[in-house]
């Protein structure tokens, strides 16, 4: 039966699939950070990480103080690991007003070279898209810090991979996690191309929810000569509620459904309807990337299954409505 030997995510084996030790993921208020190298230096523990954000509404807004917050986060893990060998780092780069005037310096420079760069003859028409792309990379020894923007890769079709294991979200993932929050390591998993591991409850094969995100899936319910191109020819297939934790990004969606006359089941996606390719997609929520598509999702189990999804109209909608909300204008108080 399918799933029966899809490991527990306390049972996944943190690797990588060439030997090394899988880079470490810290996720904190939406921001994303990763390690940029195979393993701390044995000697004194340095380590870099790179920290992603992005700009919404033509670049006027960014959320500074999250991202600022993200880096501190991941400064003050690096410094730990450098005090184990003697370094005293710690307390200066621990301290959010260490970090809050560089970032804010730094990212005004960025912008205006940035923006000049866009006004440029012969410049590049993707760099005037809304949003852009903000990486930070930073270490604490030697201290370094840099921040650089370009046109924010992702379309507003972009699609990610997900990771299937069994078992129920820890009560403190219910939240933006921080490195105390996640002893088993557990962010480990949701590395690049992974965007979320994906839970399957191991006694009715349904899956739930993501350890950063919500889950849903689609199926086609609609006429067999339908050309397949109408959303509400399809269903949104979502676990149980008592199952699972609803964002609110989570309940958008379903609101946005009962709008658009869309078929809504709460009977739990099946794995083995996945395998069978009785889905027609699938796709995660969160704060980070609002709907972000599935395009393959990895069994994990012993043949290596993949199940690979193609372009459903109905998370192209959802995914475009949500978009759409997103870049509202702000409403006018006279």
């Amino acid at each position: 039966m399918e799933g029966e030997d899809i490991p527990s995510i306390h049972q996944l084996h943190l690797s990588m699939d060439n030997g090394g030790r899988v880079k470490r993921t810290i996720i904190c208020n939406t921001m994303v950070a990763y390690e940029m190298q195979q393993q701390a230096s044995k000697s004194d523990g340095r380590q870099v990480f790179q920290i992603c954000a992005r700009t919404v509404e033509g670049k006027a807004v960014f959320p500074l103080s999250e991202f600022t917050a993200c880096v501190q986060i991941v400064a003050t893990h690096m410094a730990q690991n450098v005090a184990v060998h003697g370094g005293d780092e710690e307390a200066r780069f621990s301290r959010l007003g260490f970090w809050s005037p560089r970032i804010k310096l730094l990212y005004a420079r960025a912008l205006t070279a940035y923006t000049q760069a866009c006004n440029r003859e012969g410049a590049d028409p993707s760099m005037m898209v809304d949003e852009v792309f903000v990486t930070a990379q930073v270490s604490v020894r030697p201290f370094s810090l840099s921040l650089s923007l370009c046109a924010y890769p992702f379309s507003s079709m972009g699609t990610c991979q997900v990771r299937v294991c069994k078992g129920t979200r820890p009560e403190s993932f219910l939240h933006d996690f921080q490195l105390s929050k996640d002893p088993r390591g557990l962010t480990r998993l949701i590395t690049p191309p992974i965007a979320d591991v994906i839970l399957v409850d191991p006694a009715t094969k349904r899956l739930s929810e993501g350890l950063v995100s919500n889950f849903f899936a689609t199926r086609f319910d609609g006429r067999r000569d339908s050309d397949r191109t109408r959303y509400t020819d399809y269903t949104l297939v979502c676990a149980p509620l008592e199952t699972i934790h609803c964002g609110a990004l989570a309940e958008r969606v379903w609101a946005i459904c009962q709008r658009d006359g869309i078929q809504v089941t709460f009977g739990g996606p099946s794995l083995s309807d996945a395998v069978a390719g009785r889905w027609s997609g699938a796709f995660i929520v969160n704060t980070a990337y609002h709907v972000l598509p599935i395009d393959t999702m990895h069994l994990t189990d012993r043949n290596s299954t993949a199940v690979e999804f193609g372009v459903c109209p109905l998370v192209a909608h959802l995914q475009e409505q949500l978009l759409l909300e997103r870049h509202a204008p702000a409403p006018a108080f006279l």
